[in-house]
């Protein structure tokens, strides 16, 4: 029960940020913003969310992961809706130009820092009630929420958004709401849960002979999301300029291209992730190749079949190489540092968005395939730096 209102809780969060990335763009050519405010709304909010991941999860440890992710829910419900009402606003012509921007950026970062809360909140909560030799079923459990809210994320906002691009924005503030109902009604605390287990022993403990590079663990997973962030922000432009598509089209392409990520990307945690004995290292030497052939498909690809068909490698890839990343780096420090390991995996995202959309709005003006490229080229040198740093040799310190 309490794995399934976790899951429930980031599948909501998830579903939200999907529709979000899948409708921006169209959106914001509806209204008549350029790239560039379309990529600093995405960063600016990355941002806030960046830093509200760290706050929040510190405030877990001390104060309960539950308190959290209720304040997480609530602030993603109320600045959902705020952040509709908004563009709304625009739509209708009651804001326009730079005060419709301002506003707009004004009411997704504050959004994204009380939103924050939830995903270091679900994940410390799993991980708690966990035991370490579990970790990387534990978190691939509450992830895969992730990659089920991707897939019907953008298969919601495809379906809704025939009726007005905003629909699925408004539709998302009440899946929050339920999730927020169900945590309150029924998520246990988790001091308490935590507590009915046996105590660790403060002896020696085992880790890996990467625990020095849990940063650069963290840092690759950072680039995962930088690429992610310059494909959103590229691909509705890029089905808009150079297939033809309209707004809506658009956004329904951009939706169906990620629920084919999603799908693969929930397939390949349940088949592989939750069933495999290959340490985590070694299954991110195997996500970070899929992830750079997947871009490279979407720099050469001519129809939108074979740009579907990239998605399958990206979603693979991003099936992985998540739920590995924080395996590796929460097993890798010691318990003291776990809250802090545990803010930084999940910021990491949104620190990939902090810089992905404005890069990419930059080679877009160049090339509108510049961004597919140059996610290709990132993380094939990512994969480099993986082989050779990441060791799967296990060792012991002492604390």
């Amino acid at each position: 029960m309490t794995f399934r209102l976790l899951f429930f809780a980031l599948l909501a969060t998830a579903m939200g940020q999907s529709v979000v990335m899948t409708t921006l763009p169209p959106l914001g050519r509806e209204v008549g913003l350029t790239e560039f405010q379309v990529a600093f709304l995405m960063s600016s909010s990355a941002l806030m969310y960046a830093a509200g991941n760290a706050l929040w999860s510190r405030v877990g440890k001390r104060k309960g992961y539950r308190r959290v992710l209720i304040t997480g829910l609530t602030g993603y419900t109320i600045g959902t809706l705020v952040f509709a009402t908004v563009w709304l606003s625009g739509f209708q012509g009651w804001l326009v130009g730079t005060a419709l921007f301002f506003a707009l950026t004004a009411a997704r970062s504050g959004q994204a820092t009380i939103m924050s809360a939830t995903p270091p909140s679900v994940v410390g909560y799993a991980i708690s009630i966990s035991a370490e030799h579990e970790r990387v079923k534990a978190i691939s459990k509450v992830s895969s929420a992730h990659s089920l809210g991707q897939i019907l994320g953008p298969t919601l906002a495809g379906l809704l958004v025939g009726f007005h691009l905003l629909t699925p924005l408004y539709a998302i503030s009440l899946m929050t709401f339920t999730a927020l109902v169900l945590v309150w009604r029924y998520l246990p605390n988790n001091q308490v849960v935590a507590s009915s287990a046996p105590p660790k022993k403060p002896a020696a403990i085992t880790t890996h002979s990467i625990q020095p590079f849990v940063p650069l663990v963290i840092a690759m997973n950072a680039c995962v999301f930088l690429a992610v962030a310059m494909m959103q922000q590229s691909l509705a432009f890029f089905l808009i300029d150079h297939h033809g598509a309209s707004t809506t089209e658009a956004a329904q392409g951009v939706g169906l291209a990620m629920m084919i990520s999603a799908v693969c990307a929930l397939v390949v945690q349940f088949t592989l992730v939750q069933r495999t004995s290959m340490h985590p290292a070694n299954l991110i030497k195997l996500a970070f190749p899929l992830l750079s052939l997947g871009y490279l498909i979407l720099f050469l690809h001519q129809d939108q079949s074979q740009m579907y068909f990239a998605m399958v490698f990206l979603g693979s890839g991003l099936g992985i190489s998540y739920p590995a990343v924080a395996a590796l780096a929460t097993s890798s420090c010691k318990p003291e540092n776990q809250a802090t390991v545990t803010g930084f995996i999940t910021a990491s995202p949104a620190m990939g968005y902090i810089i992905g959309p404005p890069i990419a709005a930059s080679l877009y003006q160049i090339s509108h395939r510049a961004p597919f490229l140059a996610s290709s080229i990132m993380l094939a040198t990512v994969t480099l730096i993986a082989i050779g740093h990441l060791r799967a040799k296990p060792n012991r310190i002492d604390d």
